[in-house]
């Protein structure tokens, strides 16, 4: 009796029917460190280091970087998978998608250390949250010659390469800049508000 084994043609076709469910789950890994920031951030403003109000006011600031941090990750990887699948295979695109992940959990676990979070929270969130605005800037002008035709699913038949990239500024502006000047504007505030009421000036 012999065992009818999956000939290639089979193997290719279940890699490609379980490629979007995959491309899925590993997009949405990006979220996990700001997500897991966010419910520690949450955490201390309930249950501070101190019991002072200070404190709490700082988590809460923390809160608003760590989920700028956490939408930047989701558009950053995004974007980067619209590209791959143009540009490459499933199985290799699978591959780029968990090495981005196996590159930015370490980073910002590293950032967190390195800036000593227990001591110094809104330092290290705004750190994070600015070098990930940064970052996307970069992947919205990497991957400006993939082009997606409106009303259609993002899916490689409906995206197409443009010859060359272009630097749109009004769009980094709108959705880099802006995002951070804004939490950087609540920040400011919340150190000058936090210190004028603790008396220090």
């Amino acid at each position: 009796m012999t065992i009818p084994f999956p000939s290639p043609a089979h193997k290719q076709r279940a890699i490609l029917d379980l490629a979007p469910l995959l491309f899925e789950s590993c997009r949405l890994l990006a979220v996990v460190p700001a997500v897991f920031g966010t419910f520690w951030n949450l955490y201390r403003v309930l249950m501070p280091p101190e019991n002072h109000w200070r404190w709490r006011v700082e988590y809460m600031v923390c809160i608003l970087w760590s989920v700028l941090t956490g939408s930047q990750c989701l558009k950053l990887t995004t974007g980067l998978l619209k590209r791959w699948r143009v540009y490459y295979s499933p199985l290799p695109t699978l591959i780029r998608l968990l090495a981005l992940q196996a590159i930015c959990w370490p980073a910002t676990h590293f950032t967190l250390s390195l800036l000593d979070h227990e001591t110094r929270p809104l330092v290290c969130w705004a750190a994070i949250g600015t070098t990930t605005c940064c970052s996307r800037s970069i992947q919205m002008w990497v991957t400006s010659n993939i082009v997606e035709p409106p009303g259609s699913s993002p899916s490689d038949a409906s995206m197409k390469r443009r010859s060359k990239r272009r630097w749109d500024g009004a769009a980094v502006l709108r959705e880099c800049v802006l995002p951070a000047a804004i939490a950087y504007f609540v920040m400011a505030w919340a150190v000058i508000l936090s210190r004028e009421f603790n008396g220090s000036r």
